[in-house]
């Protein structure tokens, strides 16, 4: 049995648009877009996301859109592309676990609050309530580092058991859900699945 970890760069990100699900139609696409640019967000209420995107990751910042600077709340859905070995040499691949190496400046403030797994367009995993950890899952390197040798310590990162085989590609969907966020800041810095080939097609 091959266990085959798979990994994308936190910096891989793709942000789902207010409405996205809903929007089917010249008129629902539109209102998607409305008040969305790229990689920013309308949360309503005066309140913004943006996404940044870095070297050592994806930053997002919960902002007051207004000309005040107070805190606001909402929530977004970001999505990343796992590389997924459906079949190797006759095996088909299982889906273990699911990985997020990530840091929040305030765990209070602004946190991940779902975590859900797909193969193709079905649903494989789904965690509505993710545990939280003053430790915030970094993978033990804090902030982000030139440093080379810095060693990396893979039991704090985010990890679940999934274990459902594959037929498709996989994608990990990750909720992001700010509460009264004031300058403060979550970073993604990668996203894997554990995959193994024991399963004959």
């Amino acid at each position: 049995m091959a266990l085959h970890r798979s990994y994308v760069h936190g910096n891989s990100v793709y942000l789902e648009h207010t409405g996205s699900p809903g929007a089917r139609s010249k008129d629902t696409v539109l209102d998607t877009f409305d008040g969305d640019y790229g990689d920013l967000i309308d949360l309503g209420g005066h309140g913004g996301a943006a996404c940044l995107r870095l070297g050592w990751g994806s930053r997002f910042v919960i902002f007051d859109t207004g000309r005040a600077n107070n805190a606001k709340s909402g929530h977004f859905w970001c999505h990343f592309a796992i590389p997924t070995p459906a079949f190797e040499d006759g095996f088909r691949a299982t889906a273990r676990r699911v990985l997020i190496n990530y840091e929040s400046e305030d765990i209070q403030e602004i946190s991940i609050a779902a975590v859900h797994v797909w193969d193709g367009n079905r649903r494989i995993f789904a965690d509505n309530s993710p545990e939280r950890s003053r430790d915030d899952y970094n993978g033990g390197i804090p902030r982000h580092t030139t440093n080379a040798n810095a060693r990396a310590n893979t039991n704090a990162i985010w990890r679940k058991d999934i274990n459902r085989s594959i037929n498709f590609g996989v994608s990990v969907s990750i909720l992001i859900r700010a509460q009264r966020a004031k300058d403060s800041f979550l970073e993604i810095r990668s996203v894997g699945i554990d995959f193994d080939m024991g399963e004959r097609r």
